[in-house]
């Protein structure tokens, strides 16, 4: 049933909640319009389309605050109305205080993907020792130790960035030991704020992230913790607080997405040990005045199923707008027409930025830059006819987007040496043996196939 408190003498409120996974959280009521007392607020609330913006959900075993309450659907039937609400942040615990004031926490903690395996934490450390057991029989004893880890601690702001672990008893009752272990990332603000205030916060490192590893670093949820959702006592007094699971409409798609492919993230451009604090907090500051060439290659990492064309154009709308804030480059005068900058400037200035090798397949980075520069503003301009051979375009996607990845972490203050590093790795080197084996290579400034 749903509660709200203006009017404590009103009916209850019955229906059914559930989460959606493009929607979040989402509520269906059914009610008579007309002729009944029982459904005289449902029926207030569909009909004037004035619903209480905040209400507590209450089943046998289940207590679930929904914020941002508005109302998405109403159906009037031959024998039954039914109203559907959508819910922009529920949290699974009951609020104290008054029910209309707005979501307002001060610590937001959010499971990012990726994240557990490339920070090295975690909260279980064990010793094993030999012992002797009968039969003469060699057994050892392990003692296990349980303690939550911390990594990077950063200011962002008015916010204390951290990454963690959080670990939970997972609920089997069976022999053995059943820890849930997860490395998060948390925000806390001295005063409460909103779930898109932590979320702002949030999603600059999670940027950072996909950048790294070269995946998307998914949210897979969250949870909030606040002294207005503490353990009360029968004196009305807060008693601490603990963590709540939180779903928010603005990041609920993410938690159903298509996870990472095993080993995607075996090659991050950084790791833990290239980082520090200071890297961190710099990276949040310079982020409003990077988000031309951060988002478009940042978005393209956390979507699944995209078309290789999605990756040329999205990373060349990266490379386009960090080539601009560059400058001049040495050697960069062939790509330009007359004094004028082309899209192949930009192109070279990030290949002579990152320092890839790449003679094998083309003959210089000029060269090179046009080819990418011809495949991207083919797919862009109709006027140049049909797409590119598909085979061009998804090497020139995978090329451009590694080449955009380390162009924007080595702005990094602490990284160049590890991008340096990266681009003499595997990862790129596959991309380029990749090349040579499907007989591709950079003819006259185009991408060509040897017979």
């Amino acid at each position: 049933m749903f509660i709200h408190a203006e009017n404590e003498d009103a009916p209850c409120v019955v229906g059914v909640l559930w989460i959606d996974p493009k929607l979040g959280v989402l509520a269906e009521i059914p009610y008579i319009g007309f002729g009944t007392d029982q459904f005289a607020v449902p029926s207030q609330w569909f009909r004037q389309e004035q619903a209480p913006k905040n209400l507590l959900f209450r089943s046998e075993d289940l207590q679930v605050s929904l914020f941002g309450c508005r109302i998405t659907r109403s159906v009037q039937g031959a024998y039954i109305d039914i109203g559907r609400l959508r819910v922009q942040e529920a949290v699974f615990a009951e609020r104290s205080g008054s029910i209309d004031d707005e979501l307002r926490v001060t610590t937001l903690v959010s499971h990012l993907d990726g994240l557990a395996k490339w920070s090295g934490l975690s909260s279980v450390r064990w010793d094993s020792e030999p012992i002797g057991i009968p039969s003469q029989r060699r057994g050892h004893r392990i003692k296990y130790t349980v303690q939550s880890s911390h990594g990077f601690d950063w200011m962002q702001g008015a916010a204390r960035m951290r990454l963690k672990t959080h670990w939970r008893h997972d609920g089997k009752t069976s022999p053995g030991i059943h820890l849930t272990d997860d490395t998060v990332l948390e925000s806390r603000f001295r005063e409460p704020r909103s779930v898109s205030d932590h979320l702002v916060e949030h999603r600059k490192f999670r940027d950072l992230m996909s950048l790294v590893l070269g995946t998307g670093a998914r949210f897979l949820g969250h949870s909030i913790r606040d002294r207005r959702f503490g353990m009360r006592t029968l004196d009305g007094k807060t008693h601490g607080a603990d963590y709540e699971r939180l779903v928010t409409a603005r990041t609920a798609v993410d938690h159903y997405r298509k996870e990472s492919v095993p080993g995607a993230a075996d090659w991050p451009i950084l790791a833990p040990k290239d980082l520090s604090p200071g890297d961190l907090a710099w990276w949040a500051r310079q982020y409003e005045d990077s988000r031309r060439f951060v988002l478009p290659t940042a978005s393209t990492l956390q979507r699944s199923n995209i078309f290789a064309e999605d990756n040329v154009v999205n990373a060349s709308m990266s490379i386009e707008a960090l080539g601009a804030a560059l400058g001049p480059v040495v050697g960069e005068d062939p790509t330009l027409a007359g004094t004028k900058k082309t899209t192949s400037t930009y192109f070279y200035r990030i290949i002579e930025t990152v320092g890839i090798e790449s003679s094998s397949i083309a003959a210089g980075s000029v060269e090179l830059a046009r080819a990418l520069a011809n495949t991207y503003n083919t797919i862009k301009h109709a006027d140049r006819g049909d797409f590119p051979d598909g085979l061009h375009t998804i090497y020139a996607g995978r090329l451009s987007l590694i080449l955009i990845r380390m162009a924007i972490i080595q702005r990094l203050p602490g990284a160049r040496a590890a991008v340096a590093r990266y681009a003499e790795s595997w990862p790129v080197r596959r991309i380029i043996e990749g090349m040579k084996a499907d007989g591709v290579t950079v003819d006259s400034g185009r991408f060509c196939t040897s017979p």
